[in-house]
C-alpha cells in the first residue's frame, strides 16, 4: 500500500499482551517505521481517558481515541468529547448499582473510582489498584455518600448482583459483554466503529485508507466497519470475519500485521536496524 493509512489499534491483548505493563519493542519498532513511511498510528480503545496510564499516552502516537468513542484526539486536538455524568446523576447511578447488589468500576476523563462502601476491595485488587497508581494512573475510593463524575462504567459480574434489574434502571447506556467477566457500558449511540468513522471523516480520508487493529468484543464495531480489519492472533475477534488475522500480540503480532499491509520492513529487517 502507497497511500497514506491510519491504523486504529486497540489496547489491551492488541498493543498490550495480558500481564504485561509494556508494550512490546518490536511492536514499537514497526509502529515507528511505519509513522516514518507516512502513516498515522492511533489508540482506540475502550478505556476512558483516565483508565490509560501516562505510559501509554506517552508513545508518540498520533492521537487517541478513548472511552469507546467518547472523546477523538488527533495530534493534540480534541474534536470531540462526551460529558461525563453530573455529580448528581452520577450518584444516582452509584445508588442504582449498589441498590442491585453490583460491583462498578467507574472511569472518567481524570481518574477511575471503584465503590469501596458497596464492595471492599480484595487484596488482589488492592495490589492491581496500588500498581495502577504507581504506573500514573489516578484511583478515587468512594465511600457511602460520595459521588464522581462517571463517563462510563465496568460491571464486575463475577460478584454477582442482579445486571438485569440494573440495565432497567440505567437508561441512556449501552451495555456489551466483554468477556465472562466484565460488562462495558457505555453512553448510547458511542462505539470504537462511529469514532473510526467519524476520525477518518475529520481527516478528511476515505474509509479505505483506514486499519482496525483489536482482539475483543468491543473491538468488533470497528472491525466490522474498516475495510481492512485485523484481528490479533489471540482474544476472540478472530472468531469474526475479518480481513487478516495476525500473530498474538506478545508473538510480534503488530510488526507482522504492518509488514502485510506493506506499512513496514520485514520484522526481521527492524529487528537488525535497532
Amino acid at each position: 500500500m502507497t497511500k497514506q493509512m491510519v491504523i486504529f489499534f486497540d489496547i489491551d491483548g492488541t498493543l498490550l499482551p495480558e500481564g504485561h505493563t509494556e508494550v512490546p519493542e518490536d511492536a514499537l519498532s514497526a509502529i515507528r517505521a511505519a509513522q516514518e513511511n507516512g502513516h498515522l498510528c492511533l489508540i482506540n480503545t475502550g478505556r476512558a481517558l483516565g483508565h490509560i496510564e501516562p505510559y501509554l499516552r506517552g508513545l508518540g502516537l498520533d492521537g487517541i481515541v478513548s472511552g469507546c468513542g467518547t472523546m477523538a484526539e488527533v495530534h493534540g486536538e480534541i474534536f470531540w468529547q462526551h460529558p461525563a455524568l453530573d455529580l448528581d446523576a452520577s450518584r444516582q447511578l452509584i445508588e442504582n448499582a449498589r441498590a442491585c447488589g453490583l460491583t462498578l468500576i467507574y472511569e472518567g476523563y481524570d481518574a477511575l473510582a471503584y465503590d469501596l462502601y458497596a464492595s471492599p476491595i480484595t487484596g488482589k485488587e488492592r495490589e492491581t489498584y496500588s500498581f495502577a497508581e504507581g504506573r500514573g494512573r489516578k484511583l478515587v475510593l468512594l465511600g457511602e455518600h460520595d459521588s464522581f463524575p462517571v463517563l462510563k462504567f465496568l460491571i464486575d459480574k463475577s460478584r454477582g448482583g442482579d445486571v438485569a434489574r440494573f440495565h432497567a434502571m440505567t437508561p441512556g447506556f449501552d451495555f456489551v459483554n466483554f468477556n465472562a467477566r466484565w460488562e462495558e457500558c457505555t453512553p448510547c449511540g458511542y462505539d470504537k466503529g462511529k469514532a473510526l468513522i467519524g476520525v477518518m471523516e475529520h481527516l478528511g480520508l476515505p474509509l479505505e485508507q483506514s486499519i482496525a487493529v483489536g482482539d475483543n468484543t468491543n473491538d468488533l464495531p470497528m472491525l466490522r466497519v474498516c475495510p481492512n480489519s485485523v484481528a490479533m492472533g489471540n482474544g476472540t475477534a478472530k472468531e469474526h470475519p475479518v480481513s487478516f488475522i495476525t500473530r498474538r500480540c506478545d508473538d510480534g503480532g503488530i510488526a507482522h500485521m504492518l509488514h502485510h499491509f506493506g506499512l513496514c520492513s520485514d520484522p526481521a529487517e527492524l529487528q537488525q536496524q535497532r
